[in-house]
């Protein structure tokens, strides 16, 4: 990580990424399954690739500095405030919020596809981090990525209400990015916030189908 975070970038290399990781995107969103599964992680692996070259891309992927600690750490936090946000949106505000479509079908392929589609959505966001981290600080940066992340879950949690699915991206998956980043950030490498980012989704996907 500390070999993409906070470094000057070329603008042409960037846009280039930044359009490769942009049709990944739509891939993920609009193709059929096979593309929709792969998409993001191959294109934003080579979009960061494209920005910062082969060892910096590979250096991201190193083993993680206290990986147990650190995935336990903002595994849990995740957990807390999320659900804390959720409980608060919908028993409090009474707001009718819509589940992730995944975990009304959960299957035994489940346990594959999401990790793969996990690192992908990990990929994306630490590369918007990181050509962000290039022009503002990591904090800074890592809001951006969190609101892009956030956004990126719209039709995924969209329950017809405009503001009330903005609120719930934002402050649930943007507020999960933010911790994925720190993740990341702490250990020095993708692997440990893929890790906390697989295990969180697990355990809300299988608490939704056998509380649901």
């Amino acid at each position: 990580m500390d070999k993409i975070i906070g470094k000057k970038i070329d603008l042409k290399k960037t846009i280039l990424g930044t359009g490769i990781i942009i049709i990944g995107l739509i891939g993920l969103l609009y193709g059929p399954a096979i593309i929709s599964i792969l998409s993001l992680a191959i294109s934003g692996f080579f979009a960061l690739w494209i920005v910062y070259g082969k060892d910096a891309t590979l250096s991201i992927f190193s083993k993680p500095k206290s990986p147990i600690k650190i995935t336990i750490k903002y595994f849990l936090l995740n957990i807390v405030l999320s659900f804390s946000v959720s409980l608060f949106l919908q028993y409090v505000l009474k707001w009718n919020l819509s589940a992730n479509a995944a975990s009304e079908g959960f299957q035994l392929l489940t346990l594959i596809v999401i990790p793969i589609m996990l690192l992908g959505e990990e990929l994306f966001s630490i590369y918007f981090l990181s050509i962000f981290s290039s022009k503002f600080s990591v904090p800074i940066a890592s809001i951006l990525s969190a609101i892009i992340f956030g956004l990126i879950h719209y039709s995924t949690y969209n329950n017809g209400n405009i503001l009330h699915t903005l609120v719930h991206i934002l402050l649930i998956q943007g507020v999960a990015r933010l911790l994925f980043n720190q993740a990341a950030i702490k250990s020095n490498s993708i692997l440990t916030s893929w890790y906390v980012h697989v295990l969180f989704d697990f355990f809300a996907l299988l608490t939704a189908y056998y509380l649901g």
